[in-house]
């Protein structure tokens, strides 16, 4: 075996060049060079030498959650499709290896109740309170929450600007509450950092996250984008205004949104019997 060390080889270098050159965030790159480079050091050799045989065991490993084989394969995927079109290699490693298939997901929003006891419970913290509102009623990711300006808001409009994956830049609708909070928060970043000019995704998930056992609410920060779209599907919102508003990509992954409505409509029914 090849020894290899905590930096990517030179040709995984070169790809991640090219991912830069194209407009990739830098937390795609980041995510993208950590894969492959965990690959090369659990594999024993250089991404470029590996063998379709190496590339099923590492991927088959017991220890790995199925999302996870599926995210990984993707990577490789696009990996060995930039060798072949780059003509380091004449052959697709990947070629016959076929990605994991993903569970079914189900949303896991958290209730009304518990919401607005996360609201009560930031009242004398704006910080926090911040946070909840743009991932309860904006729908924003933490790493798009973490990264927040004043000028992302506009308050006169009722608009937030937000510029999420693949670098997309949407204009959404601002909640109320969200244009009221903003008179207290800080010109430049909403959320600014000692040591970077503003917080991490996984700073403000941790902090998320201990807000939600203090107020005894189950449940990852996440739970809270899964409350906002079921909470439109809730309202009433045609499901394509849904799909506009969470900025999902296709029309299947907002369809999640609407198992909890059907039960809720089922229940619904089933009480007027009762």
């Amino acid at each position: 075996m090849s020894n290899v060390n905590d930096n990517a080889s030179p040709i995984v270098e070169r790809w991640i060049a090219t991912l830069r050159a194209e407009g990739k965030s830098n937390r795609t790159i980041r995510e993208r060079r950590t894969i492959m480079r965990r690959f090369e050091r659990d594999a024993g050799t250089p991404a470029l030498a590996a063998t379709t045989e190496q590339i099923a065991d590492w991927l088959g490993r017991d220890d790995l959650a199925t999302v996870t084989k599926s995210a990984y394969h993707s990577v490789m995927k696009n990996f060995y499709a930039w060798c072949l079109l780059s003509q380091l290699r004449e052959d697709h490693p990947m070629a016959t290896i076929r990605a994991a298939r993903r569970p079914r997901r189900q949303p896991r929003p958290i209730t009304r109740k518990q919401f607005d006891r996360l609201v009560d419970g930031a009242a004398g913290d704006r910080v926090m309170l911040a946070m909840i509102l743009l991932h309860g009623l904006a729908g924003l990711r933490v790493h798009e929450i973490a990264r927040f300006q004043s000028r992302h808001l506009d308050v006169e409009g009722r608009t937030i600007e937000v510029t999420g994956k693949g670098g997309a830049t949407y204009v959404l609708p601002a909640h109320p509450m969200i244009v009221e909070i903003a008179r207290w928060m800080p010109r430049g970043y909403w959320f600014p950092s000692q040591r970077a000019r503003h917080l991490g995704g996984r700073t403000v998930t941790e902090r998320i996250h201990l807000h939600m056992l203090r107020c005894k609410v189950p449940g990852t920060p996440h739970c809270l984008r899964h409350f906002y779209g079921t909470q439109l599907v809730e309202s009433g919102a045609d499901l394509r205004v849904v799909q506009e508003l969470m900025r999902h990509s296709s029309l299947a992954t907002t369809a999640i949104y609407t198992a909890v409505s059907d039960v809720r409509k089922r229940e619904a029914i089933e009480r007027l019997a009762s």
